[in-house]
């Protein structure tokens, strides 16, 4: 069988089995009589059941789908091995030499990986390139920029969004007038001991502030701040804002006010007016009238007294 063994060890050994009883099942599955290589892993289904086993996720996680891809190709390597009936101590030695040779490389782990400057706490193990992998939040986050008055309290707080240790030192430091992640231009400054991860600025001035989360010889984490301090002030801000507010509301309730119609007012008096000359009108006719008829009356009456004379 050789040394193709080290390679299903070494296949499984980055994941972390939970069950114990899962190493003796594979010990077992490479003895001759149960079957001597890893495509005796059984069909899809067990293949299945063994990367849960041995990644503790569900079937339709990626490292999953890893996993039943590594014992694939792994198989394909050891297709053609097979062990005799009477090598049952000499595959006995292979894996305590497997063993050992795997917790001789846990210790062989190099401090950092190309591409260095990711928190090496955080690195995985990929079985599907066979190496170890970063993750993907960065050892320097990038500069963020905060804007402050010269008179203004900020609070600047150093979290991150996984765990870490209890315990861990924050350190801060400052560099004045510029916007740099280079380590050697800071400067220490003090912070709150009973609240380390937060550092208050009651005079904030322009440059950059940097949290350092763990020792500065092995952080975890190096966070940026850059302060864009303006020259104005605080309290002038709050008063031009509640003019301009007070402007707002001024606008808003004029707007509420409904608008004189100047137009239709004037139409509205000239058609009172009309209507007023027409009635005039029709009173001075029907006046007219009236004395009409009553000196054609008067008329008729001399007549008629002229005839009987």
């Amino acid at each position: 069988m050789g040394w193709w063994f080290v390679a299903l060890m070494l296949v499984l050994v980055p994941w972390h089995p939970r069950n114990p009883a899962l190493w003796l099942w594979v010990l077992m599955s490479c003895l001759p009589e149960v079957h001597p290589c890893l495509l005796c892993f059984g069909p899809t289904l067990q293949r299945a059941r063994l990367c849960s086993y041995v990644t503790g996720l569900p079937v339709e996680h990626p490292r999953h789908k890893i996993c039943l891809a590594d014992l694939v190709r792994a198989a394909k390597q050891l297709a053609s091995v097979t062990v005799g009936s009477g090598q049952r101590e000499e595959l006995r030695d292979i894996v305590i030499d497997a063993m050992n040779f795997i917790e001789d490389q846990k210790g062989n782990i190099p401090a950092c990986i190309p591409p260095c400057g990711f928190q090496p706490d955080a690195r995985v193990f990929q079985c599907a390139t066979c190496r170890f992998v970063d993750c993907q939040f960065a050892l320097d986050c990038p500069v963020q920029d905060l804007w402050t008055y010269t008179d203004e309290t900020i609070v600047l707080h150093c979290n991150v969004p996984f765990k870490i240790p209890k315990g861990t030192p924050v350190t801060w430091l400052f560099v004045p007038n510029l916007r740099t992640q280079d380590m050697a231009l800071f400067k220490k400054v003090n912070g709150n001991p009973e609240k380390p991860f937060s550092l208050t600025i009651e005079e904030p001035a322009p440059g950059t502030v940097a949290c350092i989360l763990g020792e500065p010889a092995k952080p975890i984490v190096r966070k940026f701040f850059y302060l864009n301090v303006s020259e104005g002030s605080v309290e002038e801000e709050k008063e031009l804002q509640g003019v301009f507010s007070t402007v707002l509301q001024s606008l808003d309730a004029e707007k509420s006010q409904p608008p004189i119609p100047a137009l239709g007012l004037a139409v509205a008096a000239g058609s009172t007016a009309f209507v007023l000359l027409l009635l005039a009108t029709w009173q001075c006719l029907c006046v007219r009238q009236t004395c009409h008829r009553r000196g054609h009356q008067g008329t008729r009456e001399d007549s008629r007294s002229l005839d009987s004379v």
